[in-house]
């Protein structure tokens, strides 16, 4: 069922047509410019609502099935997402909350089918900000998988930065192949915006709005 929740969602359109603004489809469950996002480690899920629908007739749901993703993002990203999975026949209730809210009802009781959010790795360009966090075994891991938990963690507890790729290629692969996590689209925040306005961005997405000044 997880391969065909990544077959059903058209992830490009989404990023072109809806995020736009440089947006683009990860290729891994990590950020392309992280240290250790290996994008060429994990198996790849195109759009292919056909493979989608055959995917859940295997799994014994020729007719799809209703389930809920709740979510603190923008309405409008979660209700495409909504859109393309209904295509298939996975009814999904869209249940909009406050971030602390998600946290507590998902990560905390573990009561969601589904969640949607973002993540900014605290603006650290190594996978070990985002790796560790959703499948290192803790609140954030619905997967709780033992060997990707064991391989992050090997990756995490070395300084080799040859051995750290290996071991987190590893558990992308891993949690890839298993489809733990679908990575959506990036996207970009818009601080200012003037012709006039003479604004430089920065590569950990902070703002120094201290250095902004008018032409």
């Amino acid at each position: 069922m997880r391969q065909a929740i990544f077959h059903a969602i058209d992830r490009q359109q989404i990023a072109d047509r809806l995020i736009q603004g440089g947006s683009r489809v990860p290729l891994a469950p990590c950020y392309p410019t992280q240290f250790g996002c290996d994008a060429t480690a994990g198996v790849q899920y195109g759009y292919d609502p056909a493979k989608a629908k055959q995917l859940l007739a295997e799994a014994g749901y020729p007719n799809g099935f209703e389930t809920e993703i709740v979510t603190y993002i923008l309405p409008q990203w979660g209700a495409s997402v909504q859109a393309f999975l209904g295509a298939v026949g996975i009814k999904a209730k869209l249940t909009q909350v406050q971030v602390q809210a998600l946290i507590q009802r998902c990560a905390i009781v573990g009561e969601c089918p589904l969640d949607l959010g973002s993540w900014g790795s605290y603006s650290i360009n190594d996978v070990s900000a985002i790796l560790p966090v959703f499948f290192g075994g803790g609140k954030d891991d619905h997967a709780r998988d033992p060997e990707t938990a064991k391989l992050i963690e090997a990756g995490g507890t070395t300084m080799d930065p040859e051995k750290r790729k290996t071991a987190y290629s590893a558990a992308i692969k891993r949690a890839m192949e298993q489809a733990y996590w679908v990575p959506l689209h990036t996207y970009v925040t818009t601080y200012g915006f003037a012709k006039n306005l003479d604004m430089g961005t920065q590569a950990d997405e902070m703002p120094r709005f201290w250095l902004a000044k008018w032409k």
